[in-house]
């Protein structure tokens, strides 16, 4: 009985995750449908025709640590995609950025990843607790990556010919964005989930489409996540990481932080916190360390979060070529130097203020 309520646990703790997936998807499904992402783009293209894309860059970043990594993808990644099309340049570079900005961004502050969420609600650790341990690695990270990132792909975005754009999308797609960020932002103040306030959304454009896009929802994937984190708290004890929680040291957090790494990319970040904050009765240099593994290294593989799985079915949706082994080898060459760059900013952080 006491694995099955491990197991009950872990998918309770999950299911927030779960939820914001099968509504994300449909979001951006309803909003692309609507023309939201056609408007935002050429209005975007006809006031920027040389568009830098660090900006891009840089606007993914804060919209990771302001709202959360979720939302990065879930409304950057179709307006990316249709940048790119009007440029008429291969758009998949440019949707990988809001994948690598929803990991690399995602440790500054609690809000910004449901994992340190979930770790900030166990532990009870504050805001400044948060930036003081992992703003700084996220923040070398997101330069790192950068800097992989411009060696691979175009720094600038030229517009083609920009003409007309039709604004008519805007009426309800504005109004609903704009709800949903102020909802994702001060919802969870006052116990309103962010899924909540995404399927809030679903419904105001399912009236101004007319349509249910059923065909989007990732059921399965859902499903399949969710098997994972109660089959890992069925099996696994907590106290399994105890050696890990105990680390301290440059050298030792650096350790945990490729564990997490590895950890994550091989069950899912979610479960692979719960598994370091259960046991946990305070934040020690080897929880840090952890967080910033399953933060930053997630993305590694599509299984390593569930921003991951949702990007992945948001481009095959705009019917981009992308399978698993094209993500790992477009994502590890720009994510090993960002997960090494958090590393050393973490070791130094270690070994100067503990």
């Amino acid at each position: 009985m006491a694995a099955m309520d491990q197991a009950g646990d872990a998918f309770a703790s999950v299911a927030p995750a779960l939820a914001f997936l099968l509504v994300g998807v449909p979001l951006a499904a309803l909003l692309d449908e609507l023309g939201f992402f056609d408007a935002v783009a050429g209005l975007m293209e006809q006031r920027h025709p040389d568009l830098p894309v660090l900006a891009l860059w840089l606007l993914a970043g804060a919209t990771t640590v302001v709202l959360n990594l979720d939302t990065t993808i879930v409304l950057l990644t179709p307006l990316y995609v249709r940048l790119a099309r009007r440029a008429r340049v291969d758009p998949v570079p440019l949707a990988l950025i809001p994948l690598l900005l929803a990991a690399f961004a995602s440790s500054v502050l609690p809000v910004s990843n449901l994992t340190t969420l979930i770790a900030a609600g166990q532990l009870g650790l504050g805001v400044g607790e948060v930036v003081r341990h992992l703003a700084l690695p996220s923040v070398a990270a997101v330069a790192a990556g950068w800097l992989a990132y411009r060696r691979r792909h175009p720094t600038r975005l030229a517009a083609s010919s920009p003409g007309p754009v039709d604004l008519r999308p805007l009426r309800l797609g504005v109004p609903v964005v704009a709800g949903l960020l102020v909802g994702v932002t001060i919802g969870p103040s006052f116990g309103v989930a962010p899924w909540i306030v995404v399927l809030v959304a679903d419904l105001f454009l399912v009236i101004g489409v007319r349509r249910v896009p059923w065909r989007t929802l990732p059921v399965g994937t859902a499903l399949g996540v969710g098997a994972v984190a109660a089959l890992v708290g069925a099996v696994v004890s907590p106290d399994l990481l105890d050696p890990l929680r105990a680390a301290s040291g440059p050298l030792a957090a650096a350790g945990v932080t490729l564990v997490a790494t590895v950890t994550a990319n091989a069950i899912n970040n979610i479960p692979a916190t719960l598994l370091m904050v259960d046991g946990a009765t305070r934040p020690t240099d080897g929880v840090w360390a952890w967080l910033l593994g399953v933060n930053v290294g997630a993305v590694l593989l599509p299984l390593g979060a569930l921003a991951n799985l949702l990007w992945l079915r948001i481009v095959r949706e705009e019917e981009l070529d992308v399978d698993l082994w094209g993500y790992a080898r477009m994502v590890v060459p720009i994510a090993v130097p960002a997960l090494a760059a958090a590393v050393a900013a973490q070791a130094i952080l270690v070994a100067l203020v503990g």
